[in-house]
């Protein structure tokens, strides 16, 4: 059996890392949008000429449940999440990822990107009115900074 040394958290966006002692995704969804112009122009088959125009929205959607009575802070860890949203900035998301026997972990850095929403669904509540389960999304879009205007 090998030694692999395991990160202690899943991902992190911002100053927000996702884990088990946190808040754990168990569905990340990853979507990329391709640009495509469809061209006017007589071809054999009457069919429009298409110009690739570049690469368009990238998405990141993430499912989790939080069990509170387990998790450090789990009745604040939407809050946090809600905290690094409303910085209102654009924000480093980094994973870690596995790469061998001589370097088990290396960290993986996916660029800029904003939350553009969270959303929490709280369940199975005790006599007190604290859920014992959180489920929570949340979506991401990664940010392009502005185009600088030619000189």
């Amino acid at each position: 059996m090998s030694n692999t040394n395991h990160a202690r958290h899943m991902m992190q966006l911002g100053n927000y890392k996702f884990s088990v002692s946190t808040a754990a995704f168990n569905k990340l969804k990853y979507d990329t949008q391709y640009r495509w112009k469809s061209l006017d122009a007589p071809t054999n088959k009457n069919s429009p000429l298409m110009q690739f125009i570049g690469v368009g929205e990238q998405t990141l959607d993430l499912e989790g449940t939080i069990f509170p009575q387990i998790v450090e802070n789990g009745l604040k860890q939407l809050d946090y999440m809600r905290k690094e949203a409303a910085k209102g900035q654009p924000l480093t998301l980094g994973y870690v990822e596995e790469s061998g026997k001589t370097n088990p972990s290396v960290g993986r850095v996916l660029g800029k990107w904003v939350i553009s929403s969270i959303s929490e669904t709280r369940t199975l509540f005790f006599n007190d009115g604290i859920p014992r389960e959180i489920q929570f999304s949340m979506r991401l879009s990664r940010y392009q900074a502005a185009l600088k205007e030619p000189e």
